[in-house]
């Protein structure tokens, strides 16, 4: 039995930054990270690209290298898979048989693959993990022709990534665009030409209906569209369910995550939540959300360390997110959703480019493409709520830093 002190049950991003806020904030008490996977906790963002194109070894996924938790007093315990909780004895007891007690508790369990609904065909490939993506490599070695299901980031990443190893790809959608809910119409259609450009077959609004695995192995796959597809391997990427389970068998609050105010606790004292697996409260976006992505994973993490050391400073960062596809960066700040205008900086035949969203008047998102300078100038305009005007941010003469507040 360990001693009490802050037990975080998870090792991903959000897991790791609670672990290291807490440290550096000169906490004392013991802190444990119980790690699912057999591995120290590690960054996933590579994982659809460098690392699934053999260019980036598996150490160095490592978000810390071992010495950094021993240095730090950090316990961190692989392949341990927590499976119920006592809250009245503060106790957690693994499916291996350990148990853990706790003064605190923080959830940073993220979350797990969406299945392929109606699907009992085997062999289908998913990516979350480092160990998916050494499977996908090895079924994709000998594969000429691969099947995408999802047109999100995971699916457009891994088009992009085995176009570069000279597969044939091919990407099914079942919305009207790809990277729906994410980017708007201009944005889908523009990434979708590249694709298609880029010789990514994109196939969009349509459904997968039937899938047969034959003899050899292959793959036949009956579209919605009426058109039939015979693949070597199918990767699905439809989306992720949030890991909220354990906690919601213990009496927490569960709505598309777990519930959380706006400096990560849940209604349950010494109870909290951080990155995929939480749906909290950002005070710059108003309200509760859920954003699956590693900067509000750390950001809310941060913001758990330090309600645990009592300095309750509320979680209001500027959501912002990227993805590389090809020799595209797309780096994403604000929320776009709900705008009732846009103007273009700079010209999207160059590739190098901004698409900056107004709502009545006031700036909130920009895309960019290819732009550095304007994605990180428009984090700080959002979060200064500064005021610029449409033809202010067409203006590729002035740099967005400009408009900043003296």
């Amino acid at each position: 039995m360990s001693s009490r002190g802050t037990l975080i049950i998870g090792g991903g991003n959000a897991g790791f930054q609670v672990a290291d806020t807490l440290r550096k904030g000169g906490y004392d008490d013991p802190v444990t990270i119980l790690c699912a996977e057999k591995s120290l906790p590690y960054q996933r963002p590579p994982l659809s690209k460098k690392f699934l194109a053999g260019d980036m070894a598996q150490e160095r996924l490592l978000l810390r290298p071992a010495k950094y938790y021993d240095d730090r007093n950090i316990t961190v315990v692989e392949g341990c898979e927590a499976t119920s909780i006592t809250l009245n004895d503060k106790q957690l007891q693994c499916a291996d048989g350990r148990h853990y007690e706790f003064e605190n508790l923080v959830f940073a369990t993220g979350a797990r693959v969406r299945k392929l609904p109606d699907c009992d065909v085997g062999g289908l490939l998913y990516l979350r993990t480092s160990d998916d993506v050494i499977a996908i490599s090895k079924a994709v070695r000998d594969s000429d022709d691969v099947m995408l299901i999802g047109g999100g980031f995971i699916g457009l990443e891994v088009a992009a990534t085995l176009r570069g190893l000279g597969k044939t790809v091919t990407v099914v959608e079942a919305m009207p665009t790809i990277m729906p809910n994410v980017v708007g119409s201009v944005l889908a259609e523009y990434f979708t030409d590249y694709h298609r450009a880029s010789g990514t077959k994109i196939i969009i609004n349509t459904a997968v209906e039937r899938m047969e695995r034959q003899q050899d192995g292959c793959y036949s796959v009956c579209l919605s569209d009426g058109s039939k597809c015979n693949t070597d391997a199918v990767v699905v990427g439809i989306g992720v369910i949030p890991n909220s389970e354990l906690a919601q068998g213990i009496g927490l609050d569960v709505d598309r995550g777990i519930v959380v105010d706006e400096y990560g606790c849940t209604a349950t004292p010494a109870v909290f939540a951080a990155g995929d697996c939480a749906h909290g409260v950002n005070l710059w976006v108003g309200g509760p959300v859920h954003l699956e992505s590693v900067q509000n994973a750390v950001d809310q993490a941060i913001t758990v360390g330090k309600s645990i050391m009592g300095e309750n400073k509320p979680y209001d960062s500027v959501p912002w997110f990227w993805s590389d596809q090809y020799d595209l960066k797309l780096q994403m700040a604000g929320l776009s959703r709900g705008h009732d205008s846009y103007v273009i900086r700079g010209d999207m035949t160059d590739n190098k480019f901004s698409l900056c969203y107004f709502r009545e008047g006031v700036l909130i998102a920009v895309d960019s493409v290819n732009r550095p300078a304007d994605h990180l100038a428009a984090r700080k305009l959002l979060a200064a709520h500064a005021k610029i005007s449409p033809s202010q941010c067409e203006d590729v003469d002035m740099p967005l830093k400009a408009f900043l507040p003296k």
